[in-house]
């Protein structure tokens, strides 16, 4: 798929049980840089696939599609917490379309009809397109994350 393969827009769902071969897909065609900030040891992938094999209430996983190919992904999990964890992913051949934005400004809307105070995330130091993305989307940085050494990111709702 190239970058205009998707100028009439794309769909944002929930990912189901028949989502698995776009899931693989996805995961297959990722970059390196991708791989070492989103996919190390092949775990989110991984997760992707249990939870359309075994969905849980604490997480949820959406998917964002365009021409019957997964262009994004976008996760919250610890769902049953006030301030649940975010993962998000873009097919890298369409950096740049705002798709990323879409996808967060979606799992915010998400987690604001369903009670949460905010979001959390973090990502690598070196993920600098990610910082900015991020910053861009009101999720301040708060410091590093311990167990990771990532930086840790906040989103909060001020009108709550």
């Amino acid at each position: 798929m190239n970058s205009h393969d998707v100028e009439l827009g794309f769909s944002i769902r929930p990912v189901t049980a028949e989502d698995e071969a776009l899931i693989d897909d996805f995961f297959a065609v990722m970059w390196d840089e991708s791989r070492a900030f989103f996919n190390r040891h092949d775990g989110n992938h991984q997760s992707a696939i249990d939870f359309c094999r075994n969905p849980e209430e604490k997480c949820q996983y959406f998917l964002a599609e365009a021409d019957g190919i997964m262009i994004g992904l976008v996760f919250l999990w610890d769902l049953h917490t006030t301030i649940p964890w975010l993962g998000i992913a873009v097919r890298e051949n369409l950096r740049g379309r705002h798709i990323g934005r879409k996808l967060i400004a979606f799992a915010q809307d998400y987690a604001r009809k369903h009670g949460k105070g905010g979001i959390q995330l973090t990502t690598h130091i070196a993920n600098l397109r990610g910082q900015s993305l991020y910053e861009t989307m009101g999720f301040r940085r708060m410091g590093i994350y311990g167990p990771s050494g990532e930086f840790y990111y906040l989103f909060r709702y001020t009108d709550i």
